[in-house]
């Protein structure tokens, strides 16, 4: 379009409307006028249609006579994208001075998925000269607009006129309303017919991690896990669908920095005649709530597997107890009194374990830093007491940040299977280049003999571990270990190496049973350790380089 003095004039109060004098002076310059134009309802443009093109309102002045901010501006830019003139609307539309817009590329504030349409309407490529695309404003985040491109060079600014009128649904949210999308805390989206994001509240930055309109004309299903995609998609379409439908959905959302979090969303249908959408979405993050759900239904389980291991597996010792008391009792020996100790021995080592399994989970009581030989020796007193065959080997120490009081719970029940499960061999560890284990002190050589048992803790490069030299662990049991109530043993409990991994995953860290076929293990010294044949876990923990200070750590 080009501006004709015609185009601009206004009636002046005592004058005819098609009065000479009425109009502008001749002297005014095209910007002057192209500006004045921008805020005139009376003026119309070359295809006749209202040229308010920069006021506030689209049917001339509000019905209160109060102002309004405008919605759309003019600006006049050259072939290749620079801004030539910028009307006065344009900052409250973009957020930007006039100054700052006029010698910018319009192109650099247009999104990239949208610049292609918008360079071929300022170019003349294309026919379509009316291009909807988003812009970006000074807060970062994205409004929807629509740009009208003139056919015509305008020769007075030496490009094309463009009016740009916002058209994203925060213009139909009345201003008093719109604070309440801005500084609440739930994300509100607005969803159009075919699925599509057209409006996201300014929240979602705070949510997700998105700039606001970043995901606007995309589908939110391409967000959703991958695990809770199709229950999601069916209930969305369904809302979709169904006017009177307004379900609420759980699932995990991808965040911007690739994380996941957990959203509950309520959907509800917008009125037929809305102009803002289809579908109104809000949500919220409920992720710590769900963590707490997680622990709450973790620490059920451990409950109910409690009451069914008391009403089932101590009812057996007792019987047993009961049966030597009365055995004892008529035939006046002191053997049943025996076997009733042993089960009385069981009842303790079942109480003790099963009180151990209902207090994991609740996190570290006092992580400290201590020596991984220390609690290594401290607990094999207690798992190892007056076992005249068995020897601890300590080939190589570390620091240790965590849980002292659980690791050595870890470490105690580790001894005790090692003790209880091994049939010892003769086969010893050893370090590849080196003749024997070098320990770390004052460890006695390892007792001989057929029954000997050696148990070697060390540290490793991934963190530590404790071998055997027993006769080690069937290759059909060992995708069983760490299952609750398993054991090869018929007075076994089932429940030491359940509690092993508990403590250790309760720090954050993985314990796995190794095997011949994994190779030797490295040594924090590069060295590497050919493990003995018997069984062997690793426990993998980080070291302080790679994780929080404040989290559960492995200095080797």
């Amino acid at each position: 379009m080009t501006l004709r003095p015609s185009d601009t004039s206004t009636p002046d109060r005592g004058g005819d409307e098609g009065d000479a004098s009425a109009t502008d002076p001749p002297e005014t310059d095209d910007a002057e006028r192209a500006a004045r134009a921008e805020t005139r309802p009376e003026t119309v443009g070359t295809c006749g249609a209202p040229a308010d093109r920069e006021s506030g309102t689209r049917d001339g002045a509000p019905p209160d006579g109060g102002s309004v901010e405008a919605d759309r501006f003019l600006l006049a830019v050259a072939v290749d994208g620079e801004v030539l003139f910028a009307g006065p609307s344009a900052t409250d539309v973009v957020g930007v001075e006039r100054d700052a817009l006029v010698g910018s590329d319009l192109l650099d504030r247009v999104h990239p998925s949208d610049r292609d349409p918008v360079a071929d309407a300022l170019s003349a490529v294309t026919a379509n000269r009316t291009v909807t695309h988003r812009i970006r404003r000074a807060s970062g985040g994205y409004a929807w607009v629509e740009s009208i491109v003139d056919e015509e060079l305008a020769p007075e600014f030496g490009g094309r006129i463009v009016t740009v009128r916002r058209v994203d649904v925060d213009r139909t949210f009345p201003e008093r309303y719109r604070a309440f999308l801005e500084y609440g805390s739930d994300l509100v989206t607005v969803v159009d017919g075919d699925g599509l994001v057209v409006y996201e509240s300014p929240s979602v930055e705070e949510v997700l991690g998105y700039e606001q309109g970043a995901t606007v004309g995309r589908s939110p299903l391409g967000y959703v896990h991958p695990d809770d995609r199709e229950r999601v998609t069916e209930r969305f379409y369904r809302a979709l669908d169904e006017p009177n439908a307004a379900p609420t959905l759980e699932y995990r959302y991808r965040t911007a920095d690739g994380d996941w979090v957990w959203l509950e969303s309520r959907t509800r249908s917008l009125p037929a005649d809305s102009p803002v959408g289809e579908l109104l979405v809000n949500s919220r993050d409920v992720t710590e709530r769900k963590a707490r759900e997680r622990r709450l239904t973790d620490r059920n389980e451990r409950l109910d597997r409690f009451a069914s291991i008391v009403s089932h597996d101590l009812r057996n010792p007792l019987s047993v107890i009961r049966g030597s008391i009365e055995m004892a009792r008529l035939r006046g020996e002191t053997e049943p009194l025996e076997r009733g100790e042993r089960a009385v021995e069981r009842i303790d080592q079942l109480v003790s374990e099963l009180l151990t399994l209902a207090r994991q989970g609740t996190g570290m009581d006092e992580p400290t830093e201590f020596a991984l030989a220390s609690v290594a020796r401290d607990a094999w007193e207690t798992a190892a007491e007056g076992d005249e065959r068995a020897e601890l080997v300590v080939a190589g120490d570390a620091q240790v940040y965590g849980d002292r009081g659980r690791m050595r719970q870890a470490l105690e029940n580790l001894f005790r299977n090692a003790r209880e499960h091994a049939t010892p061999g003769a086969t010893e560890a050893a370090v590849d280049g080196c003749e024997d284990v070098p320990t770390d002190g004052d460890e006695e050589a390892p007792a001989s003999g057929d029954d000997a048992l050696t148990v070697l803790v060390t540290a490793t490069d991934e963190g530590f571990l404790v071998a055997d030299d027993g006769a080690g662990i069937d290759p059909e049991d060992r995708g069983s270990v760490f299952e609750s109530g398993f054991t090869t043993r018929a007075d076994g409990t089932g429940y030491g190496l359940d509690i092993v991994r508990e403590i250790v995953e309760s720090h954050g860290w993985t314990v796995e049973l190794r095997c011949d076929a994994d190779g030797p293990v490295g040594l924090p010294d590069g060295r590497r350790l050919r493990i003995p044949e018997g069984a062997c876990f690793e426990v993998c923990a980080p070291d302080p380089a790679d994780t929080d200070p404040e989290e559960p750590w492995i200095d080797r």
